[in-house]
């Protein structure tokens, strides 16, 4: 048996069959939101093409050209101050041979890899290790901030947290960031763009403003309770058809697929995830090195945040932020970027451990460590 066919034998199937499955959903949710579905399947076939390439790919080379990676990103969010152009308020993107490309969703790929690759130099996380990251993390936070993209600045700090956790980051440190967030939190208000700051003033009640900031989270609840159990039928949901829902392929194309297919069809997009997220788990609980441990497990959390935070502002749960729904809205950025972040992680997991019943690294264990430890020996006794 040849190299290569040992390799390919230990391919996660499961984990491309969830990304198909909400692929589809989310390809007839952009038919039914009436967006140009036909380049969305150009976006598709582009994502799919990453995906291989980065499965193929070996993720242990990126490590050594790191520091590379995040001076190109860098480099790509000063591009979009200073020759992006701008759509609905903000400056995001940069036009590629006429292709609109939004660098801040790459942006998200390329954090997770520069700091897996930095937190994963030593077992134990020091506070001058910590302080490291938060440092690598905030230049990019501020240029996206300030486009204004609050939405992938939410993302950012979900993803730096999570891999200091995933790292070993002790519960002071943590506790650290908790605080320093809630101290900068009235401050909040002065650091955003003006609709921001009426999105963040209308959250708790959006009926003061009902044909203005309002508008958006009344027509989306709206739409997610017309659904009901069993949803109006694809094609049917009439807030969606009709046009009342906006941005109701992109930011809220929640509330146009929980009109159509119901409670039910909802919880099982949410459970498709749900399991496609303990896949992305399970591969940093088999993965052969602490940089892999952290590359899929930071990629577990910039989907999780995604998911959640898109889904709560649909439903009135969190406030707007403007972030899509992974796989299932529009876009051709997020997309590719998403299904790229999937094959990377399925490279760690065509060169995971072939036991991992004991620990990843000699020495010390963390709490975390033992806690992906136990997910896989969970996830292994169930296919028994």
């Amino acid at each position: 048996m040849t190299t290569a066919t040992s390799l390919w034998r230990r391919l996660d199937p499961f984990q491309p069959l969830l990304a198909a499955m909400l692929v589809a959903l989310g390809l007839m949710t952009v038919y039914s939101a009436h967006a140009d579905w036909g380049r969305q399947i150009v976006w598709l076939v582009l994502g799919a093409g990453a995906y291989v390439a980065a499965s193929a790919f070996d993720y242990r080379r990126l490590r050594p050209v790191a520091l590379g990676l995040y001076a190109g990103m860098i480099l790509m969010l000063l591009a979009v101050h200073l020759v992006g152009h701008t759509a609905l308020g903000a400056r995001r993107w940069l036009s590629v041979a006429g292709v609109p490309l939004e660098p801040s969703e790459l942006s998200k790929l390329l954090l997770v890899v520069v700091l897996a690759a930095y937190l994963s130099r030593a077992d134990r996380l020091s506070w001058r290790a910590f302080g490291g990251a938060l440092l690598l993390a905030a230049p990019p936070a501020v240029l996206i901030v300030s486009q204004p993209d609050l939405g992938t600045t939410i993302v950012f700090g979900g993803v730096v947290f999570g891999l200091l956790f995933l790292a070993g980051a002790s519960a002071w440190q943590l506790f650290s960031l908790v605080f320093a967030g809630g101290v900068a939190l009235p401050l909040l208000p002065y650091l955003l763009h003006g609709y921001q700051r009426r999105r963040l003033e209308i959250f708790l009640d959006p009926n003061q403003d009902p044909l203005g900031a309002g508008y958006n989270l009344l027509q989306a609840r709206i739409a997610v309770g017309a659904g009901g159990l069993f949803g109006q039928g694809w094609l049917h949901g009439l807030q969606g058809q009709l046009g009342f829902v906006p941005e109701r392929a992109t930011d809220f194309v929640f509330a146009i697929f929980a009109e159509e297919f119901g409670l039910l069809g909802s919880l099982v997009l949410l459970a498709v995830f749900g399991t496609l997220l303990i896949r992305l788990l399970r591969t940093a609980a088999v993965a052969p090195d602490r940089f892999g441990e952290l590359v899929a497990g930071g990629v577990f959390v910039m989907i999780l945040v995604q998911l959640v935070e898109n889904v709560g502002m649909n439903i009135g749960l969190l406030p707007i932020a403007g972030i899509p729904l992974p796989l299932i809205s529009y876009g051709g950025s997020a997309t590719i970027t998403t299904l790229a972040a999937l094959g990377l992680v399925q490279s760690v997991a065509l060169r995971r451990r072939a036991v991992a019943h004991g620990p990843a690294r000699a020495g010390r264990i963390s709490t975390q460590d033992q806690a992906i430890a136990t997910l896989g020996t969970i996830d292994r006794r169930a296919q028994a």
